[in-house]
């Protein structure tokens, strides 16, 4: 099936279709109503009240602006008297007001022949005269009420028009808007006019604003379930439903910024790339819109917004003028224009001091991948991760085979071989693809002479005996095509490559592999399989597994069992499974019962000793802190320290680092919880440990919290990160009420 090639579009939302415009403008429905019921219901024998819709780039100001004018067209009350013109995104050719009312003439003759067949041609003829740039506006005003008419002028950049004005033209024409029904302006800018603040203009505090933001989450999930042929909007239906936390890391990313939206989903529907390829496509699609805004700047703000992007946590003016060698009281004002008139930077003031950010964060990471140093480029290389979530294995293997057709054909740029050789040896490809890839890439190198060759990693033939060490690094797509190239087919190795698949949520080949281990009389497969269906939350399906797995004497089933009720909030149920499994004497199952006790802040007792039972039998690093855990429950806090640490100084930590990482934000949010500040700051602080850069929401929380001490600590948080510490605070509030001692 044939797909609409959407990039086309992300820059020009008048050459899309007006059916399918209109179908997926799902979006910016309560700004449109807004400005639409001022339309219908404003009293046209008046001067009207005038908009102005404000958003950076690709927020949908041209989208809202075409659906405000079919809107018009398509309203009955309307169309009769009211002609909407919607002018082009840019107006080179209108440099004076005269030349604005010259241009909607030409439009009106144009596209309204029968009611205004020489309108222009009559306002030519009057180009010779003395006072036409006074009176062209009459001339025009003059036909169009003759016809009865009134115009709705959709003007986009109109501060880029206003701008070209002189000030005497300003003036007249904020008269002229003051005084005249025949026009209704709305238009479009990326920044709030400099004029709307400044009582001295001529346009100060004039017109409505209607301020663009950011797509919240439902309205991400409508966006993109709007976007594609049908197939493709049922792949998407199916992402939003099974895994929508990759629809809110998206939206966090682009700072909900729909044409960015777009820019990414663009990987989703290309079956002809590969991840790191798409990554490279979405910085040349943003490279238009970023580049005009960078190459508008001065060269001045070029240095100084230069630096500032590379700073992504914000940066004070001093520290800039220490980067740009420039003096201070230059530096605020260049900085001053960076935020009011290009709307580039914003600014969040400490007294009489400043910190400075990038305003739109996926601009700042375009800039850092684009020009930051290669080791700043560890701070994005979680990017190339996300985007090959997306793929299933049978959208790898065309990506690699197209790759390899790509490295014969041999015009690709030897870092490209490099990182998408790469990036696709970490896919669970199959072995021989990956393999005829592993080969044609290091002899493309070899004859390129390159030194990315010494960089590949090794043949899956030549690290097999490593595979569960390449696991417990967390190199799972090794480990898998490891097993894979093994050729074992023992009921063991079946059932860990259906776990490692599972560990990438590639959720059928682990069904397929766990049934084969079944087949070959691994039990625990059939756990594992139960354990997959409840993740995909078909209860139903994992009871059924689990059931079976303990009627052929599977004990841990009991285990998971609870673990399965726990989720539905049966809690008595899962309370009597998960004691049955401690008196079956199943390996790990002390300390859930007490993490049970702990989700429902009772028993407090109960849980202490099933923590301190599961410590004394096994002291391991998860044990460990969750007992850490238990014990500050009970502020017990001298002990429950010293364990926490103890956790923190292990080298056994065998399982998924996720579950690491919840424990101790569950233990550094109560701390927080019950009022011990200076140690969780020393805790996050410890350097050996970096806990402050892996728990950001956490740390700012705190900041949050402490900012009476450490006032300038929260003004060095991003923006993208409100929301995450928001949720941190919020959870807090809620530990402090929930686990406080009576």
């Amino acid at each position: 099936m044939s797909q609409t090639n959407y990039s086309r579009y992300k820059y020009t939302p008048d050459e899309i279709d007006e059916t399918e415009f209109l179908a997926k403008f799902v979006v910016r429905n309560h700004d449109f109503d807004d400005i639409f019921d001022d339309i219908k219901n404003s009293d046209y024998k008046v001067p009207s009240q005038h908009f102005i819709i404000v958003g950076q780039r690709g927020q949908g100001k041209t989208t809202l602006l075409r659906k405000i004018k079919l809107a018009v067209q398509a309203e009955s009350t309307l169309t009769d008297f009211l002609i909407p013109i919607k002018f082009s995104e840019e107006q080179y050719q209108i440099r004076s007001l005269s030349r604005l009312w010259e241009e909607i003439a030409d439009y009106l003759q144009c596209t309204a022949e029968d009611a205004f067949a020489t309108i222009h041609d009559d306002m030519e003829s009057h180009f010779d005269d003395a006072d036409y740039e006074l009176k062209s506006f009459s001339y025009l005003e003059k036909s169009v009420k003759a016809k009865n008419k009134k115009l709705l002028l959709l003007i986009d950049n109109i501060d880029e028009l206003l701008g070209k004005l002189k000030d005497k033209e300003q003036r007249r024409l904020r008269e002229i808007l003051l005084t005249s029904p025949t026009l209704k302006i709305i238009g479009g800018s990326t920044k709030m006019l400099e004029q709307h603040f400044d009582y001295g203009k001529p346009f100060y505090e004039f017109f409505k604003i209607i301020k663009l933001i950011g797509l919240n989450k439902q309205e991400c999930f409508d966006f993109l379930a709007s976007m594609g042929d049908e197939q493709q909007k049922k792949k998407i239906a199916l992402i939003i439903k099974n895994t929508p936390e990759r629809i809110e890391t998206l939206r966090r990313l682009t700072g909900g910024v729909p044409r960015t939206i777009v820019m990414l989903f663009d990987i989703f529907i290309d079956d002809g790339g590969n991840a790191f390829d798409d990554l490279l496509k979405i910085l040349d699609d943003a490279t238009p819109l970023y580049k005009h805004r960078m190459d508008d700047l001065p060269d001045t703000l070029q240095d100084i917004t230069h630096t500032i992007a590379m700073n992504w946590d914000g940066i004070s003016t001093k520290e800039i003028a220490k980067k740009t060698r420039l003096q201070s009281k230059t530096v605020s004002a260049q900085l001053k224009q960076l935020e009011t008139k290009y709307g580039i930077v914003e600014s969040i003031s400490i007294g009489k001091n400043k910190i400075y950010k990038i305003e739109e964060r996926f601009f700042n990471i375009w800039y850092l991948m684009r020009f930051g140093r290669k080791k700043d480029r560890q701070k994005v290389e979680w990017l190339v991760n996300f985007l090959t979530s997306w793929c299933n294995p049978a959208d790898l293997e065309r990506r690699a085979k197209g790759f390899i057709s790509a490295i014969r054909g041999g015009k690709i740029h030897e870092s490209y071989v490099y990182h998408m050789c790469e990036a696709l040896s970490y896919a669970g490809l199959d072995i021989n693809t990956e393999h005829e890839m592993k080969e044609s890439t290091k002899a493309y190198l070899t004859v390129k002479n390159s030194s990315f060759v010494n960089d590949l990693s090794t043949s899956d033939k030549e690290i097999i005996k490593e595979a569960w060490q390449l696991t417990d690094e967390n190199k799972i797509d090794e480990a898998i095509k490891l097993l894979i190239k093994s050729q074992k087919n023992s009921a063991n190795v079946l059932g860990t490559i259906g776990h490692l698949y599972y560990e990438k949520k590639l959720y059928p080949e682990a069904k397929k592999y766990y049934l084969q281990a079944i087949e070959k009389g691994n039990s625990y497969a059939l756990v594992n399989l139960g354990f997959l269906y409840q993740k995909q939350q078909q209860f139903d399906k994992a009871e059924e597994y689990y059931l079976q797995a303990f009627e052929i004497n599977e004990k841990s089933a009991l285990l998971h069992l609870g673990f399965l009720y726990q989720e539905q909030q049966q809690f008595d149920k899962a309370k009597n499974h998960f004691t049955q499994a401690i008196d079956a004497g199943v390996e790990d199952s002390l300390i859930p019962l007490a993490l049970l006790y702990f989700q429902l802040g009772n028993e407090q007792k109960k849980a202490l000793e099933l923590a301190k039972a599961a410590y004394k039998d096994q002291p391991s690093s998860y044990i460990t802190c969750i007992y850490s855990v238990v014990l500050l429950w009970a502020e017990k806090l001298p002990q429950s320290y010293n364990l926490f640490i103890q956790h923190l100084n292990s080298n056994d930590k065998t399982d998924d680092i996720k579950f690491y990482d919840n424990a101790m934000a569950i233990y550094l949010t109560l701390l927080m919880a019950k009022k011990q500040f200076y140690k969780t700051k020393e805790l996050l602080e410890l350097p050996e440990h970096a806990l402050k850069d892996k728990f950001k929401p956490i740390w700012y929380a705190l900041m949050t919290l402490m900012q009476d001490d450490f006032p300038h600590e929260l003004t060095k948080m991003g923006g993208e990160l409100q929301e995450s510490v928001d949720e941190a605070l919020q959870q807090v509030a809620e530990f402090e009420k929930k686990y406080a001692i009576s």
